[in-house]
């Protein structure tokens, strides 16, 4: 296929559809691409499962369009940025489970905490009581969310922590 032809069926190409998006999009930021983005996801799930190491971190993806939950940071190649924050398998680098973060959502079924330890609970969900370990920075990591881990989920947790934590 031509980059020519490749271009033209690209800006074909819709995820959603255009009639219901505004509704849609009252009660969820990500509507737009929520069924794609979900069933990418729902998939990366059930067709890998993570080895007994594993980090959480949040990757910047270089996004130019128009987004009102795209950030802004000057110092990065790409200025204009989306983050995703994702559970990884530290061996393979294989993406276990992700989200996209939207700032505050709108009231409704997806409104959800964006604190670092919900980001977490809500990302680990599928190994709960694995006994994996779990390898994340100091935005995430804290002295009462690691006891938490261990104590209730039979996981360990290795990172640096902030001083002062939720």
């Amino acid at each position: 296929m031509s980059e020519k032809r490749f271009s033209l069926l690209l800006q074909a190409v819709r995820f959603d559809d255009i009639e219901t998006r505004n509704d849609r999009r009252a009660i969820d930021k990500l509507a737009p691409i929520r069924t794609v983005f979900d069933d990418f996801v729902r998939r990366c799930k059930e067709n890998y499962t993570v080895g007994e190491n594993c980090t959480i971190d949040e990757m910047l993806e270089g996004f130019r369009g128009r987004c009102n939950f795209r950030q802004y940071i000057p110092n990065k190649p790409n200025k204009y940025d989306i983050k995703i924050q994702a559970l990884v398998d530290s061996r393979t680098f294989y993406t276990s489970n992700m989200e996209v973060y939207v700032g505050t959502q709108p009231d409704g079924p997806f409104k959800c905490d964006n604190s670092p330890s919900s980001i977490v609970k809500r990302l680990i969900a599928s190994i709960l009581k694995t006994g994996r370990n779990i390898t994340m920075d100091n935005w995430y990591n804290s002295i009462p969310l690691a006891n938490e881990l261990l104590k209730n989920h039979n996981l360990t947790v290795v990172g640096t922590s902030r001083k002062k934590f939720e």
